[in-house]
């Protein structure tokens, strides 16, 4: 889980792995001031930015896609048999380790809305 360096302000302006002082906050990478904080380190004409924006979608559209293959799944529109192997496996492997953080009440899988 990532943790945040804040300024005075209360703004992001540092992530690390693990926290470095007392008042570092454990984050979710999916956060959108997290993601804001990702994208705005791209800096203004930084040829990287725009792959820091696609990235942090990305972070925001991997739970979307996880929801819709177990709704077409459940409702029979498509079987999971018919996916690609490397995509079975692939899904199989997030969800065991979802389950896995879910059984330790971690806050990384909180899907909660933030406010």
């Amino acid at each position: 889980m990532p943790y945040a360096i804040r300024n005075v302000n209360g703004e992001i302006i540092a992530l690390t792995a693990l926290p470095n002082r007392e008042d570092d906050t454990p984050v979710i990478f999916s956060d959108p001031e997290v993601l804001g904080f990702l994208t705005r380190e791209a800096g203004g004409n930084d040829p990287q930015k725009k792959f820091h924006e696609l990235l942090a979608q990305d972070f925001q559209q991997i739970r979307i896609m996880e929801d819709l293959i177990d709704l077409l799944t459940a409702k029979g529109t498509i079987l999971f048999s018919e996916l690609p192997i490397a995509a079975q496996e692939k899904i199989l492997r997030k969800k065991t380790r979802r389950e896995e953080i879910d059984q330790t009440n971690d806050i990384l899988v909180d899907d909660k809305p933030i406010l």
